[in-house]
C-alpha cells in the first residue's frame, strides 16, 4: 500500500527509494506463491495463460534483440533490467497478489484489497490538492498546471486519469448494472471523483480532459449494451443526455480557455516538417517556426505533430530497433545526424519510443500482449466476473491510447500499469472457495 502512494512521487523526494517497497514486495509474494500449494490451487492460471506465455516470449525478444542491435550492451541490460524487467515481475507480483493476501488475511477479499489499492493511489492526489489550496493561501493566486508532489504535470495527469477511470466505472456500473467492485459508499466516490475534476482542471494538460470524456464515454457504452433491454432504454438514454452535455460543456470551456486549440491546425501543419535545426528538437538554439498566420508555432501543437512523422520515419528506418535505451530518440538523431546539437530526449510517443528501442516485431509483441489482457477482461466481462473484467478492459484500453499521445511505456507509469493488469486478471482468475479447497486437498 505504501508503494502505491509513493509511486509517482521523484526519489529525492523521498526518505528512501522506491525499489525499497518493490522488490521486497516482488520477493515475499512470489515466493510464498511458488512455496505454497494451497495458494497456487487458489487461482486458475489456465485462464491468464496467453497472456502470460506472450509477456514471457516478448521479455526474451527484447533481451536476445537487444544483444544483436544495441550499440552498448551495457547500457541495454540496464535499461533492459529497469524499464522493462523490474515491470514484468511486477506484473506477476500482481497477478499473485490477491491469492497470497488471501491465504494470510482471509477477510481481505479481492475487492477491498482493491480499494485499499485505490485510495492508495488517490493520496497523491488529495496531497496536490491541499498543496495548492497551500500555495493559494500563501501567494493569494491558483498555481495553475504547476505541481510539486510530482515531476511533471504530465505525472499527475496520468494518475488522475488512471483512478478516474476507475471511478467513473464503478458509478456507472452500480447506475446502470447494479453492480459494484470498490466497498466505499456511493457519496465518497462521488467525492472521489470530484476532487479528480478539479485536480484535472487546475493540473491543466488538454490530453488528459480528452482522456477523461474518452474514458466516460468507453465505459458508457460498455456498460449500456451490456444488459439493454426494452426497460432500461429510457434510463440509459438519460444518462447518455447527461454525459453528452456534461462533455460538450467541458470541450467548450477547454476551447476559450486554452488558447492552442485555435491554432492546433496551423501549428500542426508548420510543424509537420519542421527542421532538425529547429526548436522543436534544439530547444537551447533552435528557431521557432512561424506558422500560416505569421505566428511563431506552439511547441505543443507543432512539435508534437513533427515528433510523430520524424518518430515513425525513424522505426521504419531501423526496423529491429537499438535495444532497451533511455533516451533513445536522441540518440539515435544525434548518431544518424552526427550532430549533438538535438537536445530533446524522446518523442513523446510511447509506442514510437518502444519501436524506436525494440523495433516492429517489439511494437508487434506488445500490441499482442494488450491485446490478450483485453481478451481476458471482455471474457470475464461477459461471462462471470463482470466488474473485475470491466475494470481490465477499461484500463487496457486506456493505457494504449495514452500511448498514441504521451510516453508512458517507461518508469513508474508502465511498473503501475504492470502490477495492476496482473493484479486485475489475477482476481478475475481467483477460484471460488470451494473449488480451491477441493484442488488443493
Amino acid at each position: 500500500m505504501g508503494l502505491c502512494f509513493v509511486w509517482p512521487i521523484p526519489n529525492d523526494l523521498l526518505l528512501f527509494h522506491r525499489n525499497g517497497f518493490i522488490y521486497p514486495a516482488i520477493l515475499l509474494a512470489l515466493g510464498l506463491f511458488i512455496r505454497t500449494p494451497q495458494i497456487r490451487a487458489m487461482i486458475n492460471e489456465r485462464q491468464a495463460r496467453p497472456a502470460l506465455l506472450i509477456l514471457l516470449l516478448l521479455t526474451l525478444f527484447i533481451l536476445i534483440n537487444g544483444f544483436i542491435f544495441a550499440p552498448d550492451i551495457k547500457e541495454m541490460l540496464d535499461s533492459w533490467d529497469g524499464q522493462w524487467l523490474r515491470p514484468v515481475l511486477l506484473f506477476c507480483c500482481g497477478f499473485v497478489l490477491a491469492p497470497v493476501i488471501q491465504s494470510q488475511f482471509p477477510s481481505i477479499t479481492a475487492d477491498r484489497l482493491f480499494t485499499a489499492i485505490v485510495l492508495c493511489f488517490w493520496g497523491v492526489i488529495c496531497v496536490h490538492l491541499l498543496d495548492t489550496a497551500w500555495l493559494y493561501w500563501r501567494d493569494g493566486i491558483i498555481h495553475w498546471g504547476e505541481t510539486r508532489i510530482v515531476f511533471n504535470r504530465t505525472r499527475m495527469s496520468f494518475q488522475i486519469n488512471m483512478i478516474t477511470g476507475f471511478l467513473i466505472a464503478e458509478l456507472l456500473a452500480r447506475a446502470l448494472i447494479h453492480q459494484r467492485f470498490l466497498t466505499l459508499k456511493t457519496p465518497f466516490l462521488a467525492f472521489m471523483l470530484l476532487a479528480n475534476l478539479v485536480c484535472t482542471a487546475l493540473v491543466d494538460t488538454r490530453w488528459g480532459t480528452i482522456g477523461l470524456v474518452g474514458s466516460l464515454f468507453s465505459t458508457f457504452i460498455l456498460l449500456g449494451l451490456h444488459r439493454m433491454r426494452r426497460g432500461n432504454i429510457l434510463k440509459i438514454g438519460s444518462i447518455f443526455l447527461v454525459l453528452l452535455v456534461a462533455a460538450i460543456a467541458l470541450g467548450i470551456a477547454s476551447w476559450k480557455t486554452d488558447p492552442r486549440w485555435q491554432s492546433l491546425r496551423s501549428d500542426a501543419e508548420t510543424g509537420w516538417n519542421a527542421p532538425f535545426t529547429s526548436y522543436c528538437y534544439n530547444v537551447n538554439g533552435g528557431a521557432i517556426p512561424l506558422n500560416a498566420e505569421g505566428q511563431p508555432m506552439n511547441h505543443s501543437n507543432g512539435c508534437r505533430a513533427s515528433f510523430f512523422h520524424r518518430g515513425w520515419e525513424i522505426v521504419a528506418e531501423h526496423p529491429f530497433g537499438i535495444g532497451p535505451r533511455k533516451e533513445a530518440f536522441r540518440f539515435i538523431l544525434r548518431r544518424d545526424l552526427q550532430t549533438d546539437k538535438v537536445t530533446i530526449p524522446h518523442s513523446h510517443y510511447g509506442l514510437i519510443e518502444f519501436g524506436l528501442q525494440n523495433g516492429v516485431l517489439g511494437i508487434a509483441g506488445w500490441l499482442a500482449l494488450l491485446v490478450a489482457c483485453w481478451y481476458i477482461g471482455w471474457r470475464h466481462y461477459r461471462h462471470g466476473k463482470t466488474m473485475p473484467g470491466l475494470f481490465l478492459l477499461l484500463f487496457t484500453i486506456g493505457f494504449f491510447s495514452r500511448t498514441m499521445v504521451d510516453h508512458n511505456l517507461k518508469d513508474h507509469y508502465l511498473e503501475q500499469y504492470m502490477m495492476l493488469t496482473g493484479l486485475l486478471i489475477g482476481i478475475c482468475c481467483l477460484r471460488s472457495r470451494d473449488s480451491h479447497t477441493q484442488n488443493g486437498s
